[in-house]
This record gives structure tokens, C-alpha cells and sequence, in this order.
């Protein structure tokens, strides 16, 4: 059974306490945070800094872990002045996990820019990260750029971690978005990402009329996550399982109070 966990985005109104109690009952293994309450970036959080003991020690009094921290920071960026912001965001961020023990930090490429193509940007994406992989060795911290934005296609994703070629640099795979958005097979994403692979987001959705899709509970809609999820295990990944559910961001999802129990009653279907 892989361990569980579920990312804040979707528990925006609970407090830290919230988080930590609900975590425990609900049978989940760890915490992934992004965001706090009103604060996206929990460095800026009392919480986080002067608090910072006593939220280590709720969290370790009630048996779980810190799976990562979710930051905002891009890397397909050539702005020199929008490179140093995400810089500084992602020390500050891997500062803190390595306070919490948290042996992940998500990192984005992020859109591609304005006069590039995924193509052109690469290497300037190759060698930002490298430059930030380097600095989290120091922290014993391991980036994980996600499959998201307009690095969605696995092989191009392949591709980007063979020339990195950084052992602090390693691959987020939401399950959702190559299979949504790009139409890839389980077993083909799998194939090019699962050598690199460290932590995973687990979301379910469904097509709807428009040509989009809605957020669903898990099993409900047509991502073929058990398929996913059974070759990670299969494959020997030894990450945490983490629910994505983006309440933040779409607050007509349904509450955390249903969401969050429902994931873990099927995931130990799926996976026990």
C-alpha cells in the first residue's frame, strides 16, 4: 500500500490544527502543503516561523509525516528579475522542508514564454534547473518539476531529466494532465516518467460537453489512475500517493470533509 497523503489546496478554510487532526483520523500517512488558510506561500506564516517547533511537534505527536511543500516557482522563465523571484522562492521554500523533514518540493516549468516554443526554452529550463538542483544538495531536498502547464508531454519530460541530468532534480506526475490533457496511454506515460519519478498527484475527472472536464471523485470518472497507480507498484516507486484536490482554486468542489475520507476508502481498495 503506498503511504497517502493530500496537498492543502484542498482544505483552504481549515487551520493548521484542522489539517493535522483530520489528516490522523482520516487514515492518511503524511501532509503535503501548499498554502495555508489565506497565505499561498506557507513561508510567510507564523505557523511556519516563529511557530515553527510547535508545528513540528503537532504533527509529529499525531503520527504523521510532511510528504513535501508545493511551491509557485517556474523555470521556463528568461526574465532575469522573474528568475531571481522564483530563486528566492524556491530557497525559502527548501529552507523550510528541510526543517520539516520534508524530502520533496514542487517546482513548475510553467507557461511557456512569449516568443518560444517548448523546443527553444529547454535548454534555458535544463540550466535553471540545474543551477537550483545544485543548491538543494544542501539541503537534502529533491525538486520535483510537475507535469503541468505546458510540460504535460511525457516524452518531451523524458527528454528534459536525461539532459538535466541532476540527481536533485526528478519528476512530479500528476496522473491526471498527460492522460487529459495530451491523450497519452497509462503505460506509455509511465514508460518515459517512471525512472524519475518521486512523488505522484492523484485527481480523477470526467469529459464534459464543452470539450473540458470536471474534477470527480476518485473512481468516478474515466482516468485510468488504477492502471497508473498499479504500475507505480508494480515498478517498485515507493512515493507517497497524494490527493490533489483543488478546492482553492474551484470552490464549488465538493467539501474536504467528503472528498478526503473518499479518497483513502479507495485507495486501499485499489491498492490493499
Amino acid at each position: 500500500m503506498l503511504p497517502l497523503s493530500f496537498t492543502t489546496l484542498g482544505c483552504p478554510g481549515w487551520t493548521l490544527l484542522q489539517i493535522v487532526e483530520n489528516a490522523a483520523a482520516m487514515g492518511y500517512d503524511a501532509i503535503d502543503f501548499r498554502g495555508l488558510l489565506g497565505a499561498l506561500d506557507i513561508t510567510t506564516c507564523p505557523e511556519f516561523t516563529s511557530g515553527l517547533a510547535a508545528t513540528k511537534q503537532l504533527i509529529a505527536d499525531h503520527g504523521l509525516a510532511v510528504s513535501g511543500i508545493a511551491t509557485s516557482a517556474r523555470y521556463a522563465v528568461v526574465d532575469q528579475d522573474e528568475l531571481q523571484r522564483n530563486f528566492d522562492e524556491t530557497r525559502r521554500n527548501m529552507a523550510l522542508a528541510a526543517e520539516l523533514g520534508a524530502p520533496v518540493l514542487r517546482v513548475y516549468g510553467g507557461r511557456v514564454p512569449e516568443g518560444h516554443t517548448v523546443e527553444s526554452i529547454l535548454p534555458t529550463v535544463v540550466q535553471n534547473l540545474r543551477k537550483i538542483g545544485d543548491e538543494a544538495e544542501g539541503f537534502g531536498v529533491t525538486l520535483a518539476l510537475e507535469t503541468h502547464d505546458d510540460w504535460t508531454d511525457s516524452a518531451v519530460f523524458a527528454r528534459l531529466m536525461r539532459e538535466a541530468a541532476h540527481p536533485r532534480v526528478r519528476i512530479l506526475w500528476d496522473l491526471h494532465h498527460p492522460y487529459r490533457t495530451n491523450g497519452e496511454p497509462a503505460a506509455f506515460t509511465y514508460a518515459n516518467l517512471s525512472p524519475y519519478t518521486v512523488s505522484t498527484h492523484v485527481k480523477d475527472s470526467a469529459p464534459t460537453e464543452d470539450g473540458g472536464h470536471q474534477y470527480v471523485l476518485l473512481g468516478e470518472g474515466d482516468v485510468p489512475l488504477k492502471e497508473m497507480l498499479d504500475l507505480l507498484v508494480a515498478g517498485g516507486y515507493k512515493g507517497y500517493a497524494i490527493l490533489e484536490w483543488e478546492k482553492r482554486w474551484i470552490p464549488s468542489l465538493l467539501e474536504p470533509e467528503i472528498a478526503f475520507p473518499q479518497y483513502v476508502a479507495k485507495m486501499r481498495e485499489w491498492l490493499s
